[in-house]
């Protein structure tokens, strides 16, 4: 016969496939270990990993939730003033969060004191390191988040100060 007949791969043997399926599992709970900054499965008991997992994602979805909230409670105070011509509409929120900075801002665009750079120079004259801004222009409003960090973990920053200067900063309009 010339062409003879088809060859099929040979079946692995059974350990072969139990050996890929552990490396398989293995390498799931290293990937997943990693997204949620925990220590990989083989330091601790594989029920108290999926138990510490189980909790991150608790805990995230959670935050997730409160995030959401405080997204449309911002968007109902900016309905609001819209509502009410939105003249001199000012919104400084500023939030410490796990040792960690967070500022909301929304400024009138036509405010010539409160650009990004002095906004950003207040935070870190109040001992903050920025880490991450946004700034953008929607209409006649500016919005900004901000998140920072303490230059020195043991001093800290002053969330007053920052606070109450950019309240300064946000209501001067020239």
């Amino acid at each position: 016969m010339a062409g003879g007949c088809p060859s099929f791969p040979t079946p692995r043997p059974p350990a072969a496939n139990e050996r890929q399926r552990r490396d398989r599992m293995k390498l799931l709970y290293s990937n997943l270990a990693t997204l949620l900054h925990l220590q990989p499965y083989e330091r601790m008991p594989l029920p108290e990993f999926l138990e510490r997992a189980t909790n991150a994602l608790t805990h995230w979805k959670e935050r997730v939730e409160r995030l959401k909230a405080r997204k449309e409670e911002r968007e109902k105070e900016l309905m609001r003033s819209h509502s009410n011509n939105g003249e001199g509409f000012q919104l400084v929120q500023v939030t410490e969060l796990e040792s960690k900075l967070e500022v909301n801002l929304i400024i009138m665009a036509n405010n010539n004191k409160a650009h990004p750079f002095h906004v950003l120079s207040v935070i870190k004259q109040g001992g903050a390191e920025i880490t991450n801004s946004s700034f953008c222009t929607v209409g006649h409003h500016i919005y900004c988040t901000i998140h920072a960090q303490a230059f020195q973990a043991r001093v800290g920053f002053d969330v007053a100060f920052i606070e109450s200067r950019l309240l300064e900063l946000s209501s001067v309009t020239s």
